[in-house]
Protein backbone atom coordinates (compact mmCIF):
# COMPACT_ATOMS: atom_id res chain seq x y z
CA UNK A 1 0.00 0.00 0.00
CA UNK A 2 1.58 3.25 -1.15
CA UNK A 3 0.18 5.24 1.78
CA UNK A 4 2.13 3.13 4.27
CA UNK A 5 5.15 2.51 2.06
CA UNK A 6 5.77 6.22 1.59
CA UNK A 7 4.73 7.42 5.04
CA UNK A 8 7.57 9.78 6.09
CA UNK A 9 9.84 8.39 8.79
CA UNK A 10 10.96 11.83 9.96
CA UNK A 11 9.72 15.40 9.99
CA UNK A 12 12.07 16.48 7.19
CA UNK A 13 10.67 13.84 4.80
CA UNK A 14 7.15 15.29 4.97
CA UNK A 15 5.57 17.42 2.24
CA UNK A 16 4.16 20.90 2.90
CA UNK A 17 3.24 22.64 6.18
CA UNK A 18 6.86 23.58 6.84
CA UNK A 19 6.02 26.17 9.52
CA UNK A 20 3.66 23.80 11.34
CA UNK A 21 6.25 21.02 11.29
CA UNK A 22 8.90 23.35 12.69
CA UNK A 23 6.56 24.48 15.49
CA UNK A 24 5.77 20.86 16.43
CA UNK A 25 9.47 19.96 16.37
CA UNK A 26 10.42 22.88 18.60
CA UNK A 27 7.58 22.06 20.99
CA UNK A 28 8.92 18.57 21.65
CA UNK A 29 12.56 19.66 21.73
CA UNK A 30 11.71 22.21 24.41
CA UNK A 31 9.12 20.14 26.24
CA UNK A 32 9.36 20.16 30.01
CA UNK A 33 7.18 18.49 32.61
CA UNK A 34 4.04 20.57 33.08
CA UNK A 35 4.02 22.03 29.56
CA UNK A 36 0.74 22.28 27.70
CA UNK A 37 -0.17 19.56 25.17
CA UNK A 38 0.22 20.16 21.45
CA UNK A 39 -3.02 20.46 19.45
CA UNK A 40 -2.69 19.91 15.68
CA UNK A 41 -5.68 21.24 13.71
CA UNK A 42 -6.09 20.65 9.99
CA UNK A 43 -8.01 18.75 7.31
CA UNK A 44 -7.51 14.98 6.80
CA UNK A 45 -4.38 13.84 5.00
CA UNK A 46 -2.21 16.84 5.87
CA UNK A 47 0.16 14.90 8.14
CA UNK A 48 -1.13 15.25 11.72
CA UNK A 49 -0.72 11.55 12.55
CA UNK A 50 2.54 11.38 10.61
CA UNK A 51 3.97 14.26 12.66
CA UNK A 52 3.15 12.45 15.93
CA UNK A 53 4.71 9.18 14.75
CA UNK A 54 7.75 10.85 13.22
CA UNK A 55 8.45 12.87 16.38
CA UNK A 56 8.09 9.77 18.55
CA UNK A 57 10.56 7.84 16.38
CA UNK A 58 13.01 10.70 16.11
CA UNK A 59 13.17 11.41 19.84
CA UNK A 60 12.93 7.83 21.09
CA UNK A 61 9.42 7.93 22.56
CA UNK A 62 7.06 4.98 22.76
CA UNK A 63 3.88 6.20 21.06
CA UNK A 64 0.57 5.40 22.75
CA UNK A 65 -2.16 6.17 20.20
CA UNK A 66 -5.85 6.54 21.03
CA UNK A 67 -8.79 7.68 18.91
CA UNK A 68 -10.72 9.99 21.23
CA UNK A 69 -13.86 9.97 19.06
CA UNK A 70 -14.15 6.19 19.56
CA UNK A 71 -13.70 6.43 23.34
CA UNK A 72 -16.17 9.21 24.13
CA UNK A 73 -17.25 8.53 27.69
CA UNK A 74 -15.55 9.46 30.93
CA UNK A 75 -15.33 5.81 31.98
CA UNK A 76 -13.61 4.69 28.76
CA UNK A 77 -11.13 7.55 28.68
CA UNK A 78 -10.15 7.10 32.33
CA UNK A 79 -9.90 3.32 31.92
CA UNK A 80 -7.49 3.66 29.00
CA UNK A 81 -5.42 6.70 29.95
CA UNK A 82 -5.15 6.68 33.75
CA UNK A 83 -3.08 3.46 33.99
CA UNK A 84 -0.72 4.89 31.38
CA UNK A 85 -0.20 8.09 33.35
CA UNK A 86 0.22 6.29 36.67
CA UNK A 87 2.77 3.79 35.34
CA UNK A 88 4.58 5.88 32.73
CA UNK A 89 7.78 6.28 34.69
CA UNK A 90 7.88 3.02 36.64
CA UNK A 91 10.14 1.29 34.11
CA UNK A 92 11.75 4.45 32.80
CA UNK A 93 9.78 4.35 29.55
CA UNK A 94 9.58 7.55 27.51
CA UNK A 95 5.94 7.75 26.43
CA UNK A 96 4.25 10.15 24.06
CA UNK A 97 0.44 10.10 24.19
CA UNK A 98 -1.32 10.79 20.88
CA UNK A 99 -5.07 11.48 20.97
CA UNK A 100 -6.52 11.52 17.47
CA UNK A 101 -9.86 13.06 16.36
CA UNK A 102 -10.51 14.91 19.61
CA UNK A 103 -13.06 17.02 17.71
CA UNK A 104 -15.18 13.86 17.63
CA UNK A 105 -16.02 14.36 21.30
CA UNK A 106 -19.20 16.22 22.18
CA UNK A 107 -19.39 18.34 25.29
CA UNK A 108 -23.07 17.57 25.96
CA UNK A 109 -23.84 14.07 24.75
CA UNK A 110 -20.70 12.08 25.49
CA UNK A 111 -21.39 11.45 29.19
CA UNK A 112 -18.53 13.45 30.65
CA UNK A 113 -16.03 12.66 27.89
CA UNK A 114 -14.84 16.25 27.45
CA UNK A 115 -14.58 17.02 31.17
CA UNK A 116 -12.73 13.73 31.69
CA UNK A 117 -10.29 14.54 28.91
CA UNK A 118 -9.60 18.03 30.30
CA UNK A 119 -9.00 16.53 33.74
CA UNK A 120 -6.73 13.82 32.33
CA UNK A 121 -4.70 16.41 30.43
CA UNK A 122 -3.94 18.15 33.72
CA UNK A 123 -2.79 14.84 35.19
CA UNK A 124 -0.71 14.12 32.07
CA UNK A 125 1.79 16.86 32.81
CA UNK A 126 4.55 14.26 33.27
CA UNK A 127 4.43 13.06 29.64
CA UNK A 128 4.15 14.95 26.32
CA UNK A 129 0.68 14.81 24.76
CA UNK A 130 -0.22 15.50 21.13
CA UNK A 131 -3.85 15.86 20.03
CA UNK A 132 -5.18 16.02 16.49
CA UNK A 133 -8.44 17.44 15.15
CA UNK A 134 -9.86 17.90 11.67
CA UNK A 135 -12.21 20.72 12.66
CA UNK A 136 -11.70 23.88 14.69
CA UNK A 137 -15.37 24.52 15.48
CA UNK A 138 -17.57 23.65 18.45
CA UNK A 139 -17.48 23.87 22.22
CA UNK A 140 -15.05 20.95 22.54
CA UNK A 141 -12.38 22.64 20.44
CA UNK A 142 -12.91 25.95 22.23
CA UNK A 143 -12.14 24.29 25.57
CA UNK A 144 -9.19 22.28 24.24
CA UNK A 145 -7.60 25.34 22.60
CA UNK A 146 -7.55 27.07 26.00
CA UNK A 147 -5.29 24.42 27.51
CA UNK A 148 -3.12 23.60 24.48
CA UNK A 149 -0.44 24.94 22.21
CA UNK A 150 -2.27 25.16 18.89
CA UNK A 151 -0.55 24.43 15.57
CA UNK A 152 -2.66 24.77 12.42
CA UNK A 153 -2.06 22.74 9.27
CA UNK A 154 -3.31 23.36 5.74
CA UNK A 155 -4.02 21.23 2.70
CA UNK A 156 -0.89 20.54 0.65
CA UNK A 157 -0.51 22.90 -2.37
CA UNK A 158 -1.11 21.26 -5.77
CA UNK A 159 2.42 21.98 -7.03
CA UNK A 160 3.94 20.04 -4.10
CA UNK A 161 1.41 17.23 -4.49
CA UNK A 162 2.28 16.86 -8.17
CA UNK A 163 6.01 16.72 -7.42
CA UNK A 164 5.44 14.15 -4.68
CA UNK A 165 3.18 12.05 -6.94
CA UNK A 166 5.81 12.05 -9.67
CA UNK A 167 8.41 10.91 -7.12
CA UNK A 168 6.20 8.02 -5.98
CA UNK A 169 5.37 6.97 -9.56
CA UNK A 170 9.05 6.97 -10.48
CA UNK A 171 9.91 4.94 -7.37
CA UNK A 172 7.18 2.41 -8.23
CA UNK A 173 8.11 2.24 -11.91
CA UNK A 174 4.57 3.26 -12.86
CA UNK A 175 3.29 5.81 -15.35
CA UNK A 176 0.19 7.99 -15.58
CA UNK A 177 -0.87 10.45 -18.22
CA UNK A 178 -0.48 14.10 -17.32
CA UNK A 179 -4.27 14.41 -17.42
CA UNK A 180 -4.72 11.63 -14.86
CA UNK A 181 -2.00 13.08 -12.64
CA UNK A 182 -3.59 16.51 -12.68
CA UNK A 183 -7.02 15.05 -12.03
CA UNK A 184 -5.81 13.07 -9.02
CA UNK A 185 -4.04 16.13 -7.61
CA UNK A 186 -7.13 18.32 -8.03
CA UNK A 187 -9.63 15.79 -6.68
CA UNK A 188 -7.67 14.95 -3.52
CA UNK A 189 -8.18 18.53 -2.21
CA UNK A 190 -4.76 18.78 -0.56
CA UNK A 191 -5.01 15.32 1.05
CA UNK A 192 -1.79 13.33 0.44
CA UNK A 193 -3.37 10.11 1.67
CA UNK A 194 -6.31 10.45 -0.69
CA UNK A 195 -4.01 11.29 -3.60
CA UNK A 196 -1.87 8.18 -3.14
CA UNK A 197 -4.92 5.93 -2.75
CA UNK A 198 -6.52 7.29 -5.91
CA UNK A 199 -3.27 7.09 -7.87
CA UNK A 200 -2.57 3.52 -6.78
CA UNK A 201 -6.07 2.45 -7.73
CA UNK A 202 -5.83 4.21 -11.06
CA UNK A 203 -2.58 2.56 -12.15
CA UNK A 204 -2.96 -0.78 -10.43
CA UNK A 205 -6.54 -2.05 -10.50
CA UNK A 206 -7.47 -4.28 -13.41
CA UNK A 207 -10.65 -6.23 -14.07
CA UNK A 208 -10.56 -9.69 -15.69
CA UNK A 209 -7.04 -9.12 -17.01
CA UNK A 210 -7.94 -5.86 -18.75
CA UNK A 211 -5.73 -2.81 -18.97
CA UNK A 212 -5.55 -0.45 -15.95
CA UNK A 213 -8.82 1.39 -15.65
CA UNK A 214 -9.33 5.03 -16.52
CA UNK A 215 -12.15 6.39 -14.41
CA UNK A 216 -13.96 8.19 -17.19
CA UNK A 217 -17.52 6.84 -17.33
CA UNK A 218 -20.08 9.34 -15.95
CA UNK A 219 -21.77 8.01 -12.87
CA UNK A 220 -25.25 7.82 -14.41
CA UNK A 221 -23.99 5.80 -17.39
CA UNK A 222 -21.86 3.57 -15.16
CA UNK A 223 -24.72 2.73 -12.77
CA UNK A 224 -27.08 2.03 -15.67
CA UNK A 225 -24.42 -0.26 -17.17
CA UNK A 226 -24.15 -2.00 -13.81
CA UNK A 227 -27.90 -2.67 -13.68
CA UNK A 228 -27.94 -3.85 -17.31
CA UNK A 229 -24.86 -6.11 -17.06
CA UNK A 230 -25.37 -9.70 -18.16
CA UNK A 231 -23.04 -11.21 -15.57
CA UNK A 232 -21.21 -10.27 -12.39
CA UNK A 233 -17.86 -9.56 -14.06
CA UNK A 234 -19.46 -7.06 -16.41
CA UNK A 235 -21.18 -5.44 -13.43
CA UNK A 236 -17.90 -5.18 -11.48
CA UNK A 237 -16.25 -3.66 -14.54
CA UNK A 238 -19.04 -1.08 -14.87
CA UNK A 239 -18.65 0.00 -11.23
CA UNK A 240 -14.86 0.11 -11.42
CA UNK A 241 -14.94 2.42 -14.48
CA UNK A 242 -17.28 4.86 -12.76
CA UNK A 243 -16.11 8.44 -12.21
CA UNK A 244 -17.32 8.18 -8.61
CA UNK A 245 -15.64 7.00 -5.43
CA UNK A 246 -16.64 5.64 -2.04
CA UNK A 247 -16.24 8.78 0.02
CA UNK A 248 -16.25 9.30 3.77
CA UNK A 249 -18.86 11.95 4.69
CA UNK A 250 -17.65 12.35 8.26
CA UNK A 251 -15.86 15.67 7.76
CA UNK A 252 -18.04 17.39 5.20
CA UNK A 253 -20.17 16.16 2.34
CA UNK A 254 -21.04 18.76 -0.29
CA UNK A 255 -23.52 18.13 -3.09
CA UNK A 256 -20.85 17.34 -5.68
CA UNK A 257 -19.18 14.71 -3.49
CA UNK A 258 -22.55 13.21 -2.79
CA UNK A 259 -23.33 13.10 -6.52
CA UNK A 260 -20.21 11.05 -7.28
CA UNK A 261 -20.52 8.69 -4.30
CA UNK A 262 -21.15 5.27 -5.87
CA UNK A 263 -22.90 3.92 -2.78
CA UNK A 264 -25.29 6.89 -2.74
CA UNK A 265 -25.98 6.42 -6.46
CA UNK A 266 -26.90 2.77 -5.91
CA UNK A 267 -29.02 3.63 -2.88
CA UNK A 268 -30.97 6.39 -4.62
CA UNK A 269 -31.59 4.12 -7.61
CA UNK A 270 -32.88 1.32 -5.41
CA UNK A 271 -35.30 3.34 -3.30
CA UNK A 272 -36.82 4.91 -6.41
CA UNK A 273 -37.35 1.53 -8.09
CA UNK A 274 -40.82 0.02 -8.48
CA UNK A 275 -40.05 -3.31 -6.80
CA UNK A 276 -41.67 -5.34 -4.05
CA UNK A 277 -40.80 -4.69 -0.41
CA UNK A 278 -38.91 -7.95 0.18
CA UNK A 279 -36.61 -7.32 -2.76
CA UNK A 280 -35.94 -3.74 -1.65
CA UNK A 281 -35.19 -4.89 1.90
CA UNK A 282 -32.60 -7.38 0.62
CA UNK A 283 -30.94 -4.72 -1.54
CA UNK A 284 -30.84 -2.11 1.23
CA UNK A 285 -29.49 -4.60 3.77
CA UNK A 286 -26.66 -5.49 1.39
CA UNK A 287 -25.84 -1.80 0.88
CA UNK A 288 -25.91 -1.16 4.63
CA UNK A 289 -23.28 -3.87 5.19
CA UNK A 290 -21.12 -2.31 2.47
CA UNK A 291 -21.58 1.10 4.08
CA UNK A 292 -20.37 -0.27 7.43
CA UNK A 293 -17.34 -1.85 5.76
CA UNK A 294 -16.41 1.41 4.00
CA UNK A 295 -16.75 3.39 7.24
CA UNK A 296 -14.54 0.92 9.13
CA UNK A 297 -11.92 0.92 6.40
CA UNK A 298 -11.76 4.71 6.50
CA UNK A 299 -11.75 4.89 10.29
CA UNK A 300 -9.06 2.21 10.66
CA UNK A 301 -7.16 3.56 7.63
CA UNK A 302 -6.98 0.23 5.84
CA UNK A 303 -7.59 1.75 2.43
CA UNK A 304 -5.99 -1.21 0.67
CA UNK A 305 -9.28 -3.04 1.27
CA UNK A 306 -11.37 -0.46 -0.58
CA UNK A 307 -10.44 -2.05 -3.92
CA UNK A 308 -12.65 -5.02 -3.00
CA UNK A 309 -15.81 -2.97 -2.38
CA UNK A 310 -16.97 -2.97 -6.02
CA UNK A 311 -16.86 -6.77 -6.06
CA UNK A 312 -18.46 -7.15 -2.62
CA UNK A 313 -21.38 -4.90 -3.61
CA UNK A 314 -21.83 -6.59 -6.97
CA UNK A 315 -21.94 -10.09 -5.52
CA UNK A 316 -24.36 -8.92 -2.80
CA UNK A 317 -26.97 -7.17 -4.97
CA UNK A 318 -26.47 -8.48 -8.51
CA UNK A 319 -29.48 -10.82 -8.75
CA UNK A 320 -31.97 -8.51 -7.02
CA UNK A 321 -30.84 -5.39 -8.91
CA UNK A 322 -31.48 -6.59 -12.47
CA UNK A 323 -33.64 -4.23 -14.47
CA UNK A 324 -33.22 -1.18 -12.21
CA UNK A 325 -32.12 2.20 -13.57
CA UNK A 326 -30.12 5.13 -12.21
CA UNK A 327 -31.85 7.80 -10.16
CA UNK A 328 -29.96 10.78 -8.76
CA UNK A 329 -32.48 11.68 -6.06
CA UNK A 330 -32.34 9.85 -2.75
CA UNK A 331 -36.05 10.21 -1.99
CA UNK A 332 -38.99 8.91 -4.04
CA UNK A 333 -40.76 11.67 -5.96
CA UNK A 334 -44.06 11.36 -4.08
CA UNK A 335 -42.21 11.95 -0.79
CA UNK A 336 -39.75 14.56 -2.05
CA UNK A 337 -42.51 16.70 -3.59
CA UNK A 338 -44.56 16.47 -0.38
CA UNK A 339 -41.50 17.38 1.72
CA UNK A 340 -40.67 20.30 -0.58
CA UNK A 341 -44.18 21.72 -0.56
CA UNK A 342 -44.67 21.30 3.18
CA UNK A 343 -41.23 22.73 3.85
CA UNK A 344 -42.10 25.81 1.81
CA UNK A 345 -45.30 26.35 3.76
CA UNK A 346 -43.54 25.72 7.08
CA UNK A 347 -40.97 28.39 6.29
CA UNK A 348 -43.77 30.83 5.47
CA UNK A 349 -45.50 30.08 8.78
CA UNK A 350 -42.26 30.50 10.73
CA UNK A 351 -41.55 33.84 9.01
CA UNK A 352 -45.07 35.10 9.72
CA UNK A 353 -44.97 34.19 13.42
CA UNK A 354 -41.43 35.53 13.85
CA UNK A 355 -42.46 38.84 12.29
CA UNK A 356 -45.61 39.19 14.41
CA UNK A 357 -43.90 38.28 17.70
CA UNK A 358 -40.53 39.93 16.98
CA UNK A 359 -38.80 36.62 17.66
CA UNK A 360 -35.96 34.85 15.92
CA UNK A 361 -36.80 32.07 13.48
CA UNK A 362 -34.84 29.65 15.69
CA UNK A 363 -37.01 30.42 18.73
CA UNK A 364 -40.21 30.13 16.70
CA UNK A 365 -39.21 26.66 15.46
CA UNK A 366 -38.08 25.52 18.90
CA UNK A 367 -40.82 26.95 21.14
CA UNK A 368 -43.88 27.97 19.09
CA UNK A 369 -44.28 25.46 16.29
CA UNK A 370 -45.32 22.55 18.55
CA UNK A 371 -48.49 24.50 19.35
CA UNK A 372 -49.53 25.05 15.72
CA UNK A 373 -51.41 21.71 15.52
CA UNK A 374 -53.36 22.68 18.65
CA UNK A 375 -54.25 26.12 17.27
CA UNK A 376 -55.35 24.84 13.89
CA UNK A 377 -57.05 21.80 15.34
CA UNK A 378 -59.66 23.79 17.22
CA UNK A 379 -62.93 23.80 15.30
CA UNK A 380 -64.63 26.96 16.65
CA UNK A 381 -65.05 29.39 13.76
CA UNK A 382 -65.25 32.31 16.15
CA UNK A 383 -62.20 31.40 18.19
CA UNK A 384 -59.16 33.66 18.25
CA UNK A 385 -57.01 30.69 17.26
CA UNK A 386 -58.94 30.34 14.00
CA UNK A 387 -58.61 34.02 13.20
CA UNK A 388 -54.87 33.81 13.98
CA UNK A 389 -54.52 30.97 11.48
CA UNK A 390 -56.45 32.98 8.88
CA UNK A 391 -54.23 36.03 9.42
CA UNK A 392 -51.09 33.90 9.03
CA UNK A 393 -52.46 32.35 5.90
CA UNK A 394 -53.62 35.60 4.34
CA UNK A 395 -50.30 37.28 5.06
CA UNK A 396 -48.42 34.67 3.03
CA UNK A 397 -51.08 33.42 0.59
CA UNK A 398 -51.37 30.07 2.34
CA UNK A 399 -54.70 28.27 2.19
CA UNK A 400 -56.35 26.78 5.28
CA UNK A 401 -56.04 23.34 3.68
CA UNK A 402 -52.29 23.80 3.48
CA UNK A 403 -52.12 24.99 7.07
CA UNK A 404 -54.17 22.04 8.29
CA UNK A 405 -52.01 19.65 6.29
CA UNK A 406 -48.89 21.05 7.94
CA UNK A 407 -50.57 20.83 11.34
CA UNK A 408 -51.32 17.14 10.80
CA UNK A 409 -47.70 16.49 9.76
CA UNK A 410 -46.40 18.27 12.86
CA UNK A 411 -48.80 16.36 15.08
CA UNK A 412 -47.72 13.03 13.60
CA UNK A 413 -44.05 13.98 13.96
Amino acid sequence: MWVERYRPKSIVEMVGNEDARLEAYRWLVGWRQGDRPLLLIGPPGTGKTTIAKALADEFGYELFELNASDERTKERLEHLIKPLLENANIYGRRILLFLDEVDGLHGTYDRGGLSALLSLLKDASNIPVIMAANSDSGEVMKELRKVSKVVRMKGIPPRLLLLYLEHVLESEGKSMSIGDRLRVVVECNGDVRSMLNMAQSLVGMGVSGMEPISYSTPIDAAINSFFAAGNMEEAVYALSRCEGFYTDPLFGYDSEKRRVDKLVALYSSIINASIDNDRMVRLLEALSYADILIARMNRLRIWSMLKYIDRIITYSIFNDSRGLSYSQYDMPYNLSSKAFNEGRVLRMIVDAIASRLHESRHNVVAYYMPYIPLILGRKSNSSSSSSTAVRIGEGYSITMDELEGIAKSLALG
